[in-house]
């Protein structure tokens, strides 16, 4: 068997591996490479394969970077089917069809055609099937397991025969879903890297350290902006401000949400429940996820003026989490050369991103064609990241450890990835490797 990597490995997006047997080929994952665009060039080359050869698609989850160019592979040949879990479906949908708007300018910027249509969407939906978590499915002679990766709803690290793709993992004291599964026996391990450098805040106070932001945004009369993720992201940091208010640790407060998508994400998870930890999931079921008594739902240009006019205290998220396009360009735009205003970052920045360059520092940055002073304080919370830290991924492999005998580090900055490959083969003794574009490993 081999696998061949072909995305997700010199940058974090991007997420495309092939898997090669004796009797047939399939995908992980088939993701749009991001970097300082929602659509990079990169997007429009052909593909390293043949797309009809491919026998089928298997998705870990339903960010962007994980299932952007599956409407390609279908237009340029592939045939067979794409499995993923039922949430992962239905998010990867909303996320295609809220796309599609952005990648579209992006190719008349590229002077390329478009990468998909509305239609495209629907066809690819049509060829789309789901599996459940710890079901075995069988093709070829692949046999391939889900189990939950405790990353964002419905997502998936996966078991193909003796080696384990883990997608995207989970954090640790998450809100809303389940935790990360353990780690099953396995001879290979093809991992993410994503913040394999770095030590999130201490999750036991993480609430605790978000009530203090809240405290002061309130108590000084500030603006609170958040440019977060609409899944899950935006829905967690949400229900943890509502749970704040309901146990009176902190006054009520409007929060304002501009993000069209993150409302729809929202609808996903009250769909299924049994996808979410039982006691989240009794309190959405009761009320759902967003109390309309704090919430302010942004959803047209009336309802933009009257948060713009609101007088401070307020809280705004809004998308997307990187700045690299969405709404929060134009609040940024009106807010982000106000002392009075804090920005705060709950997730990671990709190199080129708007919002790695104020994350770095810079202090003039261009928003919407505009020459922009940086005044905002600039606070993060990473432990909201959707990603575990360093520690966090060598716990998940630890108990794992005689027994593996080779990890593939991907999806990370490669400082990310040297950082966690040295600590893995120090400590854990096990070969690890950082593999190149389109280099492939036999096994």
């Amino acid at each position: 068997m081999k696998i061949y990597f072909f995305g997700g490995v010199q940058e974090v997006t991007g997420s495309n591996f092939l898997l090669e047997s004796n009797e047939g080929k399939i995908l992980i994952d088939c993701g749009l490479i991001q970097k300082q665009d929602v659509c990079s060039i990169e997007n429009f080359l052909p593909f390293e394969y043949d797309p009809s050869s491919i026998d089928a698609v298997f998705i870990t989850h339903g960010h962007l970077d994980h299932v952007g160019r599956l409407p390609k592979l279908l237009k340029e040949g592939f045939k067979g089917y794409i499995y993923s879990t039922l949430p992962t479906k239905d998010i990867a949908k909303e996320i295609l069809i809220d796309s599609q708007k952005i990648i579209q300018e992006n190719c008349i910027n590229f002077n390329q055609e478009n990468l998909y249509q509305q239609e495209d969407i629907e066809k690819l939906m049509s060829r789309w099937q789901a599996l459940d978590y710890y079901d075995i499915f069988k093709i070829k002679d692949f046999e391939i397991t889900f189990f939950n990766a405790g990353h964002i709803l419905g997502s998936a690290f996966l078991k193909i025969n003796n080696c384990i793709f883990s997608g995207d993992l989970g954090n640790e004291g998450k809100s809303l879903t389940y935790k990360l599964d353990n780690l099953p026996k396995t001879d290979y391990l093809v991992l993410e890297s994503t913040y394999g450098n770095r030590l999130h805040e201490d999750l036991d106070k993480r609430k605790l350290i978000l009530e203090k932001i809240l405290e002061k945004t309130i108590y000084q009369k500030r603006i609170l902006i958040v440019p977060a993720f609409a899944v899950e992201r935006t829905q967690e940091i949400i229900f943890d401000i509502q749970s704040l208010i309901k146990e009176k640790k902190i006054p009520p407060v409007s929060i304002f949400l501009d993000s069209p998508l993150a409302l729809k994400i929202s609808k996903i998870y009250e769909k299924y429940p049994e996808y979410l930890n039982p006691q989240s999931a009794k309190e959405i079921l009761s009320s759902g996820i967003f109390n309309k008594q704090y919430l302010k739902i942004i959803r047209d240009f009336k309802d933009e003026k009257e948060m713009f006019s609101y007088s401070p205290p307020k809280i705004i998220l809004a998308g997307s989490g990187m700045i690299t396009g969405g709404r929060i360009l134009n609040i940024l735009q009106k807010y982000i050369e106000l002392p009075e205003t804090t920005l705060l970052f709950v997730g990671y920045q990709a190199k080129g991103s708007l919002g790695r360059k104020i994350l770095d520092g810079e202090k003039k940055i261009e928003i919407n064609g505009n020459d922009c002073n940086v005044k905002a304080e600039i606070l993060t919370l990473f432990s909201y990241s959707a990603h575990p830290d360093q520690e966090a991924i060598l716990n998940w492999i630890k108990p794992q450890r005689f027994k593996i005998k080779k990890i593939m580090l991907t999806h990370g900055d490669i400082e990310s990835k040297e950082a966690l490959k040295t600590r893995i083969m120090d400590e854990l003794a096990i070969e690890t490797i950082i593999p190149q574009y389109k280099e492939f490993f036999e096994f």
